[in-house]
């Protein structure tokens, strides 16, 4: 499955599941994949090590507390998304509540409500954070009066939903796949870590030209300034 694309798993998909329940479960592991992807990048940044945070703050503080804002709600968002009934005001969503009809086994389909029913519980702090935060502003929250306020959200509560989804699309692919998948483990290029690298080298350099200045090294080197 490592080696497909997209386009080629949901045909494997499809043809093992047949249409409704292929094309969904499709769909569904992209979101799932992306929103791993994503929850591991704001990981690297923000909750692994003290040093990266001051490296950030060193670099370009303020742009990067937006940035953490902005994953941060658009994980949350994703999180609730994924666990939001199968119709709302008369549209339908791509929801992981729509695969239980869709499932002609009853012990499978059974063991997929309940999942879907453990992942309502899990993720009560996304909607939370939806509903009074970010989708909508509740104005009591937003004035500081007295009111309840967001849940506290750790890292092992993601986790806690992320392995929740994770385990009902797993338990539809071992049945029809005879696999599974590690989304956690999902390849990342080109993200949190090498630019992290690349800032540690620049505030190394501006460190070294602050240095031969304060020597009284005033090549013309020290002052080029690229357009970028």
């Amino acid at each position: 499955m490592a080696n497909q694309s997209a386009t080629e798993a949901k045909q494997q998909y499809i043809k093992v599941m047949g249409e409704k329940l292929g094309t969904q479960y499709a769909a569904l592991w992209q979101e799932l994949a992306q929103l791993n992807i994503t929850w591991s990048e704001f990981i690297e940044l923000y909750g692994t090590k003290k040093s990266r945070i001051e490296l950030m703050n060193q670099s370009a503080g303020h742009f990067f507390r937006m940035v953490q804002d902005s994953l941060w709600e658009g994980l949350v968002l994703h999180i609730a998304r994924l666990t939001d009934r199968p119709e709302v005001l008369g549209r339908t969503n791509l929801t992981l509540h729509n695969l239980p009809v869709l499932i002609p086994d009853a012990t499978l389909k059974s063991r997929i409500e309940a999942l879907c029913l453990e992942a309502i519980d899990k993720t009560k702090f996304a909607r939370d954070w939806r509903n009074r935060r970010i989708a909508h502003r509740d104005l009591k929250l937003a004035l500081g009066a007295l009111p309840k306020p967001l849940p506290a959200v750790e890292v092992k509560h993601v986790n806690a939903a992320l392995a929740c989804f994770t385990e009902i699309l797993n338990s539809i692919a071992r049945p029809y796949l005879d696999s599974e998948t590690s989304f956690k483990h999902s390849a990342r290029i080109h993200g949190a870590i090498e630019l992290l690298y690349v800032l540690d080298a620049g505030l190394a350099r501006q460190a070294e030209h602050q240095r031969r200045l304060e020597t009284g090294d005033h090549s013309p080197e020290l002052f080029a300034v690229r357009d970028l």
